[in-house]
């Protein structure tokens, strides 16, 4: 949709990148204009981009690369300690492994869910119900 991404380009230079300075964004932040494509292309240009206007996917994906690479320039500090989410995931699949290792059979919970298994099985009744679990 054209007008969303007129929409993201400004949100991104308004937000992130911020080339421009606020009184001079005023070409690109009129969408609507007929004209926006040459401040479009202008901006591109200003910002070093090396795609063309008509090359939408790269150009949004090297505006988003500019836009991360600033941020991260911003807030150096806040992010040189970082792990990315698969780092983390890795360490709660270790955890978690053995699900069962940390099951507190004790628990009415998990009673009333053997019970419920049972009966959807249609397993026979025992009173103890780990040996029914079993």
């Amino acid at each position: 949709d054209e007008t969303e991404f007129r929409n993201f380009i400004v949100w991104l230079e308004d937000q992130k990148i911020r080339h421009y300075k606020i009184e001079d964004r005023g070409n690109l932040r009129n969408i609507h204009s007929e004209d926006w494509p040459k401040s479009f292309e202008k901006y591109m240009k200003d910002v070093n981009c090396p795609f063309k206007i008509q090359e939408r996917q790269e150009t949004v994906d090297w505006l988003l690369g500019l836009a991360v690479r600033l941020e991260y320039g911003d807030n150096a500090d806040k992010y040189k300690d970082s792990t990315p989410d698969g780092a983390k995931n890795a360490d709660n699949t270790a955890k978690n492994a053995e699900p069962l290792i940390n099951l507190d059979v004790n628990n009415p919970d998990f009673k009333a869910g053997v019970m419920a298994l049972a009966n959807l099985l249609q397993i026979q009744r025992h009173d103890d119900y780990l040996v029914m679990l079993k």
